[in-house]
């Protein structure tokens, strides 16, 4: 390689001012440069705050639903949304469910004979299903009937117990809403996770979908809590045999003392609370429980607070419906279409119809009151019966509810005794018990 020597550079030096340099290309290039790496540091930041943005606009758009009737109302028009709204206005349980990202998305739809209906999405645990859907079409549908629901596992159905909403104000195309499944006997087996809806409905053509889906998310374990302790209202005892929390619902387990001189019929109000005071109350829109304390053990459901770590709770028990033993039911005759005993409480009416029906009338302290007064029949053998077939009707601001009961009743042999279920006959005082968390 040639040695430079001084004169060389000097050439070189001469020979590079000569070279024309591009500085407005250079100072767009210093330009470009700076504006990626800052992009990229924004990118990096928008990464890493990614999640507590989402989190956070979950709980923006929760408590918002909650404060704002308006927001609520213009987030139901989003397809897919109005159920969830619904749910969140009703139970606090659902409101931590999306907070915690235990709803699970399906967005599966299906069109069939001018229906399009849409599994939107799915929460589940031990106890039960909640399925938000969508159904339209270019037509009212205000007047179309579900003929069947099922959930299948295996091809077996999986639920004991479903209810589901359907269109309120005509007309309408579209129906959001959700189908509501509890198992009343045992824990839903997710060990295997695909499951299987299949709806049909009442149209010209009774077009039925099937939808296959599959449940992804861990199915959360239920917190069980055993009591055991009895609390008196009234001069009657209560046991509080257990507390379970699962993230649909939580369920009180009770029963009534045999030496109580009244039959418990119901609670009114039934709350759980934390150490803060904040409250857990009835379910407004789904399963409010299972038996009758007449059976013997009765569950209810109050909304959940799975989701939560409280340091104590404490249940609530209050404006607890009961009436004297011996007052809690009447006596009919279906054949001779006789009343042969009912209580003389103020305002109570009965007659018997055809059909083995029996008409009621009973006042009530409050307007449009609706109260299902009638539950369990039992014949001359002992044979247990339920109506098959009730409706309700409270004319408009009248403090009366008007009522018929149809028994299914093949073979029963007369005289019926048919037990009271509901009654606006209250004990005095309420209880609280804590809830042993250790």
């Amino acid at each position: 390689m040639k040695q430079i020597n001084d004169q060389d550079y000097e050439v070189f030096v001469k020979e590079l001012e000569c070279v024309p340099v591009p500085h407005d290309a250079l100072s767009e290039a210093r330009t470009a440069s700076f504006l990626r790496r800052k992009k990229e540091r924004v990118r990096r930041k928008r990464a890493l705050k990614s999640a507590a943005l989402i989190a956070v606009l979950v709980l923006i758009f929760v408590v918002s639903i909650r404060v704002s009737p308006v927001f609520a109302s213009t987030v139901a028009k989003i397809p897919g949304f109005a159920p969830i709204v619904d749910m969140i206005t009703y139970d606090k349980g659902i409101e931590d469910i999306l907070s915690n990202d235990y709803f699970e998305e399906m967005g599966i739809t299906k069109t069939k004979n001018g229906l399009t209906f849409t599994l939107a999405g799915v929460i589940a645990d031990e106890t039960g299903m909640v399925l938000s859907y969508q159904l339209s079409a270019p037509y009212n549908i205000h007047e179309l009937e579900t003929k069947n629901v099922e959930i299948l596992q295996n091809g077996k159905p999986v639920i004991e117990s479903m209810t589901y909403g359907w269109a309120s104000i005509p007309p309408t195309k579209t129906i959001e809403s959700t189908i509501q499944l509890m198992s009343t006997n045992r824990v839903i087996d997710y060990s295997n996770p695909n499951f299987e809806l299949q709806i049909t409905f009442k149209d010209e053509h009774l077009t039925s979908f099937v939808f296959p889906f599959s449940i992804e998310k861990a199915v959360a374990k239920s917190k069980e809590y055993k009591i055991n302790d009895v609390v008196e209202i009234d001069g009657q005892k209560i046991i509080i045999e257990s507390l379970k929390i699962s993230p649909l619902r939580t369920e009180l387990q009770l029963t009534a003392s045999s030496s109580n001189s009244m039959r418990i019929l119901g609670f009114e109000t039934i709350e759980v609370f934390d150490e803060r005071g904040e409250e857990w109350g009835s379910i407004k829109n789904g399963f409010s429980g299972t038996g009758t304390l007449l059976e013997g053990k009765v569950s209810y459901f109050i909304q959940s607070n799975y989701f939560r770590e409280p340091k104590s709770l404490t249940i609530r028990l209050g404006k607890v419906q009961a009436l004297p033993k011996g007052q809690d039911y009447i006596d009919v005759d279906f054949l001779a279409k006789k009343v042969l005993y009912a209580p003389k409480f103020e305002g109570l009416a009965i007659r018997v119809g055809t059909y083995n029906t029996i008409e009621v009338k009973v006042p009530t302290a409050l307007e449009d009151r609706m109260l299902n007064h009638f539950y369990q029949a039992v014949d001359a053998n002992g044979e247990i019966y339920h109506p098959n077939e009730s409706s309700f009707l409270s004319p408009d601001k009248a403090r009366l509810v008007q009522s018929t009961y149809t028994f299914d009743m093949p073979g029963a042999v007369n005289p019926v005794r048919i037990y009271f279920h509901e009654y606006e006959n209250y004990l005095q005082g309420e209880a609280e018990i804590k809830v042993p968390l250790q």
